[in-house]
């Protein structure tokens, strides 16, 4: 019986494995492809799917034989989401900053992997904005919002660049030490910016978000075309960002270090 049931667990941990490859990587996926992610036999990812299948996570497409994810996945992390507190606690504020910045504006936290995942969004007006999606995972290291966490969890900052960091842009950083010294200048500024680093086309302004415990937890920023992302507009918005950033971390219960708002002019 024992020997039953783990192989229960086993064959469950593979198929919860699948739809973190779906999650991790949006759109239609070939078998073979699903296979190569997960490292097993087509037969034993074939099983998975079939079981997702059955269960109404997945569906084939009739016309690629590719597979995908339903709305059933999408409805069962809304409603994550909707019981989340710092996503509604957070909510009034981003709009807020959204505002005032005239910029899509993200809240963000670590994922175990040590990757960064917006789990929340109030997109710009403007006809020319950042597009992002909510869900997907992005290399810390190379986003705002993720060196405004990692900057103040030196658990994870070692467990990121510990690993081997492949450019994603011409302008992305992967010297674990220019890294460190970047992440220095987040704590120093309070406010983390990065340009080009994991799109080309976008950067970001981030500052962290506080527990009542003191501990970050999360962050939130803007996130701004490179054409528009000068000197001038990034004075402009770090204040409202640190500044929203203070807000959320004090409905968590958290006290803002006086000293840091005050610099950047912020109440």
């Amino acid at each position: 019986m024992v020997v039953d049931r783990n192989r229960f667990i086993a064959s469950a941990a593979g198929t919860f494995e699948l739809l973190e490859v779906f999650g991790e990587h949006p759109g239609q996926m070939s078998l073979s492809a699903l296979a190569a992610k997960v490292g097993r036999p087509k037969s034993s990812v074939h099983r998975g799917l079939a079981t997702l299948i059955g269960i109404g996570f997945v569906e084939q497409d009739p016309t690629t034989s590719h597979y995908r994810l339903t709305l059933k996945t999408w409805r069962i992390g809304m409603a994550a989401l909707a019981d989340f507190d710092l996503v509604t606690l957070a909510r009034p504020h981003l709009e807020r900053l959204m505002a005032a910045a005239d910029e899509t504006v993200h809240l963000s936290m670590l994922d175990p992997s040590g990757d960064v995942i917006y789990v929340s969004k109030v997109e710009s007006a403007r006809s020319i904005r950042v597009q992002t999606q909510l869900g997907k995972l992005n290399p810390s290291h190379l986003t705002a919002t993720g060196r405004a966490i990692l900057a103040f969890r030196k658990d994870m900052a070692d467990k990121v660049l510990a690993r081997p960091l492949k450019p994603v842009t011409s302008l992305s950083i992967v010297d674990p030490k220019r890294i460190r010294t970047a992440l220095d200048d987040v704590v120093r500024k309070g406010v983390a910016v990065t340009k080009g680093e994991n799109h080309v086309e976008m950067g970001g302004i981030a500052a962290p978000i506080r527990d009542h415990s003191g501990e970050v937890v999360a962050s939130c920023g803007v996130a701004i075309p490179i054409f528009r992302m000068d000197r001038k507009l990034i004075e402009r918005c770090a204040p409202f960002v640190i500044s929203a950033a203070t807000a959320i971390s004090e409905k968590l219960g958290h006290q803002p270090d006086v000293r840091l708002t005050k610099r950047y002019g912020t109440s």
